[in-house]
């Protein structure tokens, strides 16, 4: 039968979507694992991720360029699909065939999966405001700070923190 879902995220050749009872589905072109089945096989129709995520009530999915990203209900950020430029966020550029949880990302509260050209890229915010990215740092397209720099893991943006419970917008300033 037909599943009820909440959410769908579009990449470049996958597609996710998010059941309303917190699983995720994949279909599309899976050569560099993005679908996170544990093979490379593309799926003509959305398939349910088991193996790491079976037990996970996800409440976020991002697809980017061949690579995902899915949010748990706890907080904890996972990653899979090819690795180049560190967009997994695993410390190395190696393809993950399964969601794989990154370990410096605790306490999660959104994910997005980004692409320009060919080279792709990640950003992650936490419950506590932090926002972090992570990949290919081609044009400065990070904005961390760090010019034209791949990076491996998560890295915080030094100027950004988003709103939320307890925090509240700075001051208005001048702009010029």
């Amino acid at each position: 039968g037909r599943r009820l879902m909440q959410a769908v995220a579009a990449g470049a050749r996958h597609s996710l979507a998010l059941s309303s009872g917190g699983s995720v589905f994949s279909f599309g072109w899976g050569v560099c694992g993005q679908l996170g089945h544990g093979d490379k096989r593309s799926r003509l129709v959305p398939e349910r991720i088991c193996g790491a995520l079976a037990a996970v009530r996800a409440v976020a999915v991002s697809a980017g360029c061949e690579h995902s990203l899915v949010l748990a209900a706890g907080g904890a950020v996972y990653s899979f699909g090819y690795g180049s430029h560190g967009r997994l966020g695993h410390g190395d550029e190696e393809e993950r065939l399964e969601p794989q949880p990154i370990a410096s990302l605790g306490g999660g509260r959104t994910v997005g999966a980004g692409q320009y050209g060919l080279a792709a890229y990640s950003v992650a915010s936490t419950a506590s405001g932090d926002a972090f990215a992570f990949g290919c740092g081609e044009d400065d397209a990070l904005g961390v700070g760090a010019r034209s720099e791949n990076l491996l893991r998560p890295r915080r943006y030094p100027h950004l923190r988003l709103a939320g419970e307890g925090r509240t917008e700075e001051s208005p300033r001048e702009c010029c």
